[in-house]
């Protein structure tokens, strides 16, 4: 298969995707968290890992001509045994397409000579026009059953409206699920609900538009998927919280996920940082995050405050290479943060709301970040201006239009296991909101 051909069949492929996942908006801006949960789709239906990268130069067309074993998985996840699978059928459809376009044009006597024998008499011609009019039926059928009953369907597939109104809150979490289903559809969707430990259930719904509860009861990041024939068609993240402070470990490549009480991570030096053997073996190598969360309701106006934190991320922190440390407040609608490293580039190196500054576009080799060393980093917004800090020094500063509310959740992030000395949230005055010295004990 030609290189060219490729590109075009990769194109379907993109189109395929952006139908089933209309709600994310078009593939070129999907981010990294949405390329995470497709790598953990695929895996899930496939068995096959994608890595959330690749599926980012794939649908942002970064790459040339992706791996066999990439079109394959991705051409699984969408219902056929495979590439080849789906470029048989894409061409039977534009073969099905173009005989019915050239019967139609044809002229009827270029028909008849192909048809009609030498001494050919009335009759004969009927038959032929009748015969070219069965074809004709024919082929518009099948054009229909193979092209353009899936794209009604695609169609109807992108009608469907589906949300969560409360999805972040503490645990147990009851969150309302609405939905507008198209009603030809009903009898193939259902709901998979997935708690934070990985258990599952699920709920065929029996009217097209209405709403649904569930109840999460672990804590972490939940999951709730609307599936259409067995495939996820959209999903919707539940946060459910534990009050105070714990420790999230994660390992997205194997999709591991676990929580663990703060006490576990007390350092009698006066810091936390969590031990390694804490963490279970399968999730220790190569792609261990961990991130020392803490949750309250209606912590500080989100879009006034100042977020300070003592942090190091060495070797005796089990930092894994490039040692990333991430910083983030968050609400129910939105989010402040930056992220460095040794490189000095991350993925998203800041974020404010509805603005985000990948980190190709800004290296931060210019502070000579050394992740082995205690640093304080800082995010300050005062009305819609953010400014990120590093040892009291700014470093860059955004300025986004959507207010993201009451902030409810601080998390430092590391690619390891990571320190945290203190953390302290104010207002932009300097009256204390909230602060944590880990010096003692925590209960």
């Amino acid at each position: 298969m030609d290189e060219i051909k490729d590109k075009r069949y990769i194109k379907e492929i993109i189109r395929e995707y952006s139908t089933r996942f209309v709600s994310w908006g078009p593939p070129d801006s999907w981010d990294l968290d949405q390329f995470k949960t497709l790598e953990n789709m695929i895996l899930e239906s496939t068995d096959v890992t994608v890595n959330a990268n690749t599926l980012k130069r794939f649908f942002q067309q970064r790459t040339g001509n992706p791996q066999l074993a990439t079109r394959d998985a991705l051409c699984r996840f969408l219902g056929y045994t495979g590439y080849t699978d789906f470029v048989i059928k894409k061409t039977r459809i534009e073969e099905a397409a173009n005989n019915a376009i050239e019967i139609h044009d044809a002229p009827a006597e270029n028909i008849q000579k192909e048809f009609v024998p030498i001494h050919g008499q009335r009759s004969n011609r009927i038959y032929i026009y009748l015969l070219s009019g069965l074809l004709l039926i024919a082929c518009a059928y099948l054009l229909y059953t193979l092209k353009i009953k899936d794209m009604y369907t695609g169609y109807l597939l992108s009608k469907i409206e589906f949300s969560a109104a409360n999805p972040k809150g503490a645990n147990p979490l009851t969150v309302t699920f609405s939905y507008s289903i198209p009603s030809s559809l009903l009898s193939d969707i259902k709901l998979i609900y997935e708690e934070a430990n990985g258990d599952t259930s699920e709920k065929q719904l029996t009217r097209d538009i209405g709403k649904v509860n569930a109840t999460y009861i672990y804590e972490g990041d939940g999951y709730c998927y609307l599936q259409y024939k067995g495939h996820t068609i959209k999903t919707v993240t539940i946060e459910s919280r534990k009050p105070g402070w714990s420790i999230f470990t994660r390992n997205e490549r194997k999709g591991i996920f676990r929580t663990l009480p703060i006490s576990q991570a007390y350092n009698k030096e006066g810091y936390v940082s969590l031990p390694l053997d804490s963490v279970v073996p399968e999730a220790r190598p190569g792609h261990l995050f961990v991130s020392y969360v803490y949750y309250k309701e209606k912590l500080v106006d989100g879009d006034n405050f100042v977020f300070e934190a003592r942090v190091r991320n060495a070797a005796k922190d089990f930092a894994i290479p490039r040692s990333d440390v991430m910083m983030y407040i968050l609400s129910n609608t939105g989010r402040h943060g930056f992220a460095l490293n040794e490189a000095g580039y991350s993925y998203i190196k800041f974020i404010s709301s509805e603005k985000s500054i990948k980190g190709d576009e800004y290296n931060l080799n210019k502070f000579n970040f050394n992740a082995s060393e205690w640093h304080v980093m800082t995010i300050r917004v005062e009305n819609k201006k953010s400014a990120f800090l590093l040892d009291g020094q700014k470093i860059y500063q955004i300025d986004y239009t959507k207010s993201i509310g009451s902030a409810n959740e601080l998390i430092l992030r590391f690619k390891g296991c990571g320190a945290v000395d203190y953390v302290k949230v104010s207002k932009l005055d300097g009256q204390p909101v909230y602060e944590q010295n880990f010096d003692t004990m925590l209960q």
